[in-house]
Formats: structure tokens, C-alpha cells, sequence
């Protein structure tokens, strides 16, 4: 992948971590999807892609691979239509431990292919929200010469590459 589609695939999903992004059409409100969003709107130079519901659901387990900063996570996808949840084990070095954190994950489509949409990170032991955890946000993308691109940025507009792996 050349830098210029890395940094233009960046710049899209750091744009949505950092400024809430959800497209026009999206029902999003605190507690459900049902009422309906109407505009994308940033200032800077940088357009936005927007993103919408996908045309077609996913399904499957998937463990995927990343990097935030030295600190490896890895993550067990399992979709399940436009749905899904993932866990994403890491070593937490602020609390010098490992950690479980759940996600649920949402199926959208954008101009540069699938994005999955982290929503509420809860700590697996505990049960808890946890308000410092990014929620994290892959794109997937299948290029024109076959191969597959993936992508995670988080909430907090921090991004990595991702390796990804089915799971049988």
C-alpha cells in the first residue's frame, strides 16, 4: 500500500473517531439506533468520507491483529449480519495487567469499503464501561488487485494496520 492511500484511509477514519462522524442517514441516539442524524460537517481541509447502512451482512469469527503505540492487541471478531461483538485481550501498562475488553460491533459501507463501528468498550472481568478505552474502528477494503486491506482507528484517532485471520 503506497503512503498517500494510507494516509487518505488515516485521515477517513481518524475524522470519524475524532469528530463523532456518523453518516447522514445514520439512526443513532444514547440508548438505540432509531432516531435518524443529518449532517457531516468538519472545517478543516480534510473531507470526510460518509459511511451508511451495508448492503450486505457479514458473517463470521475472525481474529485480528494490531498495534497502538507498541502495546499488541488481539482481538476475536464473531459477526453475526449487520452485528456482531468482539473481545479484545491487551496488556494495560497503567494497570500492569492484562485485560478483556468487550465491544459491540456494527456493519457499515463507505466509498472505500466495510467499516465495522466499535461501540461501548465494557471490561469483560467487571462488567463495566470503560470511558478509556477508544472504541476501535476497522475498514476493509478489497482492492482492485485482489488483495485485502485492513485498518483499525480508534475513537481516539490512533491507527494501526491489522493482520486478520479466519477462524474455522
Amino acid at each position: 500500500m503506497n503512503s498517500k492511500k494510507a494516509a487518505t484511509i488515516g485521515i477517513l477514519l481518524l475524522g470519524m473517531g475524532l469528530f463523532g462522524v456518523n453518516p447522514a442517514s445514520a439512526k443513532t441516539s444514547t440508548n438505540n439506533l432509531t432516531e435518524s442524524k443529518t449532517t457531516i460537517s468538519q472545517s478543516s481541509a480534510y473531507t470526510i468520507a460518509q459511511y451508511s447502512e451495508a448492503n450486505s451482512p457479514l458473517y463470521g469469527s475472525w481474529k485480528l491483529t494490531y498495534s497502538i503505540d507498541g502495546v499488541v492487541y488481539e482481538s476475536v471478531l464473531i459477526m453475526d449480519g449487520y452485528k456482531g461483538g468482539m473481545g479484545t485481550t491487551f496488556y494495560d501498562p497503567n494497570l500492569r495487567r492484562t485485560r478483556v475488553i468487550l465491544q459491540t460491533m456494527y456493519l457499515k459501507s463507505s466509498s472505500k469499503g466495510l467499516i465495522l463501528v466499535g461501540y461501548n468498550p465494557t471490561d469483560y472481568d467487571t462488567k463495566k464501561p470503560v470511558r478509556t478505552y477508544s472504541p476501535d474502528n476497522f475498514l476493509i477494503s478489497l482492492l482492485p488487485d485482489g488483495s485485502l486491506l485492513v485498518i483499525n482507528c480508534d475513537s481516539a484517532g490512533r491507527c494501526s494496520d491489522v493482520d486478520l485471520q479466519a477462524i474455522k
